[in-house]
């Protein structure tokens, strides 16, 4: 019977030791939390910005709680540059496409629906696509494709690490 050991404890284990990133091993998991109110007036396309992270940070878990938004049949997560450096898209659905609403949502994760589960380690910008990191403030938004005509409330939790070493 052979024993396989991840590459953090391979790692650990080697002589002399490697540095295992924070992300990987010993971070301080950390969570942002939002709530917003989704109106029957909103519109196709409307950007739901939600939370800030570091663009070093490492995502571990997206979760979406919302009531029951009739009609709110798509809805996208992913990175936005933050309003105060343009609020331009990064990467739309960097997490999740098209996520569904429409019979509520209790604890719904979603950080690996559009990212493959081997990137629990990645960081924020090459979540984002980015060749380097950019040094900021970046916003999970959910866009919302068909929002829908019935307003509901919808919160998003996200657990992260930040500060890879």
């Amino acid at each position: 019977m052979a024993t396989k050991y991840s590459q953090v404890l391979q790692d650990k284990q080697a002589r002399p030791n490697r540095l295992v990133p924070t992300q990987h091993d010993g971070g301080r998991l950390r969570v942002a939390t939002a709530t917003i109110e989704i109106a029957a007036s909103d519109n196709d396309g409307d950007v739901l910005a939600m939370v800030h992270l570091p663009s070093n940070a490492s995502v571990k878990s997206i979760r979406i709680s919302a009531d029951a938004i009739t009609g709110g049949t798509s809805f996208d997560v992913g990175l936005y540059d933050t309003l105060s450096n343009g609020g331009a898209a990064v990467d739309v659905d960097a997490y999740a496409s098209a996520v569904t609403l429409a019979s509520g949502a209790d604890d719904l994760e979603v950080a690996f629906e559009a990212r493959d589960i081997a990137a629990i380690n990645t960081l924020v910008w090459q979540d984002a696509g980015l060749s380097s990191d950019p040094s900021k403030e970046m916003a999970i938004a959910l866009t919302g494709n068909t929002i829908g005509t019935v307003a509901g409330t919808v919160t998003l939790a996200v657990y992260y690490t930040d500060g890879a070493s």
